[in-house]
């Protein structure tokens, strides 16, 4: 029943009001009254939900664990160091986790094992998931399975949701011929992991208007590198999946949608990159500079306007103000990298005194740097005279502004597409990792979750493990 009504609003923001800010937000799914009033007051501190940019997570070819570049800020600073999570692993676990991201929603990060916030340093253990998935593939075939976190915490702020979702495969077992059918089905099983439950249900989800295609014609189509690209958006997951289309997952109504992307976003020796940004969610694609495409950097943005229409936002050739940035001259710039080289074995006795030392200067830098970054102003470069092939890729965009952020040889650039501006946020690589790698064309960037940071919700302390 709803009895909001029978309140006046003032009377009911009144007595809101004096909630906790969990307790706020939980109210907000009480009824459309509620939510109305709160929202209509701005009764919940906007400061503790996430929304502003609070730093990128990286992830590094062959290094088994995830760093922070931040921007420290007037408020409490967050931490990057995440290997408290992995001192407490699955029963029967045969080694201990490492502290490796796989995906970010709204200020949680999804780990192997867990899902953490590192804002408020709290996460939960994940039991592990099924063994098998709902819908098997066909003979001759096999799916490689990746799990996507969902996190709204205006709706469920102490709860999260996993989807494991089946890749499209990039070979058939043996050369062996299948039979042919559409993809993805017409309805779409998936193991859904709620952590109000603790446990995986089986969820079908139909779909909406016409598949992507057929298998296994779709097989080896694939031309994304970064193969976990997702976003969640009013109530939706937009997941970038396999043969350059999106799946609009909503679990709301358990129905999901194909998305075409525009076309050649992901043609061969293109960057691609989908993510949310100030509007919605937008998709980036550039052809950086090399021996086969010199003096050119075309940088192409665009926005999905409707359920299934993408505009171009912006279409460029940036390399004529790419600045001229030498590899060898070190640079300090605002955003700090926190680097943590952690041991492979997680043993809190047998820390390192170079890596105790590493963090205590990271700490020290962060307590020295309380101000916040001017994301208009500060740090913007003069064009230069880049004119050799570089190393550039996308790194994501902005949550809040238009601006895509990439990388430009060891550096992290903020480059607004409005504006044509470009700014320096800071370095890459940690030092240990460049230390380590012979060959600098190993040395990249594999995945990367521009962050959010929530200070709102508790995660549940413990689940079900069984």
């Amino acid at each position: 029943m709803d009895l909001a009504p029978s309140l006046p609003d003032d009377l009911l923001a009144d007595v809101l009001h004096r909630l906790a800010a969990r307790g706020l937000a939980a109210s907000r799914c009480v009824c459309k009254s509620w939510r109305r009033v709160v929202d209509g007051r701005r009764l919940l501190r906007a400061d503790l939900l996430p929304l502003s940019l609070g730093g990128i997570f990286l992830n590094y070819h062959d290094l088994n664990f995830t760093q922070f570049l931040n921007r420290p800020t007037t408020g409490t600073a967050v931490s990057g160091r995440l290997d408290y999570t992995c001192h407490a692993s699955e029963p029967g676990r045969y080694s201990l986790p490492r502290p490796y991201a796989y995906g970010h929603c709204n200020g949680l990060l999804l780990f192997d094992h867990c899902v953490v916030n590192p804002a408020t340093q709290q996460w939960a253990l994940l039991p592990s998931p099924p063994d098998e998935m709902p819908q098997p593939p066909p003979p001759g075939m096999y799916f490689r399975r990746k799990q996507y976190l969902v996190f709204d915490p205006t709706l469920s702020p102490n709860s999260f949701e996993l989807l494991i979702l089946p890749d499209v495969p990039s070979k058939l077992n043996n050369n062996d011929e299948c039979e042919e059918f559409e993809w993805p089905p017409s309805m779409l099983i998936l193991p859904v992991f709620s952590s109000k439950t603790g446990s995986w249900e089986e969820v079908p989800f139909c779909r909406e208007g016409e598949a992507a295609g057929t298998l296994p014609g779709m097989v080896g189509s694939s031309r994304i590198s970064n193969g976990r690209l997702s976003a969640y958006w009013q109530g939706a997951l937009y997941i970038c999946y396999s043969d350059c289309f999106v799946l609009r997952i909503s679990l709301s109504d358990k129905k999901y949608q194909v998305i075409t992307l525009p076309p050649d976003v992901c043609a061969y020796n293109r960057e691609f990159y989908m993510g949310k940004s100030v509007k919605g969610i937008y998709c980036a694609s550039l052809l950086p500079p090399s021996p086969y495409h010199a003096g050119a950097a075309k940088l192409q943005v665009w926005f999905l306007s409707s359920p299934t229409e993408w505009v171009l936002k912006h279409d460029s050739d940036i390399f004529h103000i790419l600045p001229y940035l030498s590899f060898d001259k070190h640079c300090n710039r605002p955003w700090i990298l926190q680097e943590f080289d952690y041991w492979y074995e997680y043993d809190a006795s047998q820390v390192s005194d170079e890596e105790d030392a590493m963090a205590d200067s990271n700490e020290a830098l962060v307590e020295e740097a309380k101000f916040d970054w001017d994301s208009d102003n500060d740090d913007v470069l003069e064009p230069g005279s880049k004119n050799e092939a570089s190393y550039m890729y996308i790194l994501g965009f902005h949550p809040y502004k238009e601006v895509v952020l990439f990388s430009l040889w060891e550096r992290v650039l903020a480059y607004h597409w409005a504006s044509s501006k470009i700014q320096h946020l800071g370095k890459l690589f940690p030092n240990f990792y460049l230390k380590r790698r012979i060959d600098f064309h190993h040395t990249i960037a594999t995945d990367s979750f521009p962050y959010t940071p929530c200070w709102l919700g508790e995660l549940p302390e413990k689940l079900n493990l069984s």
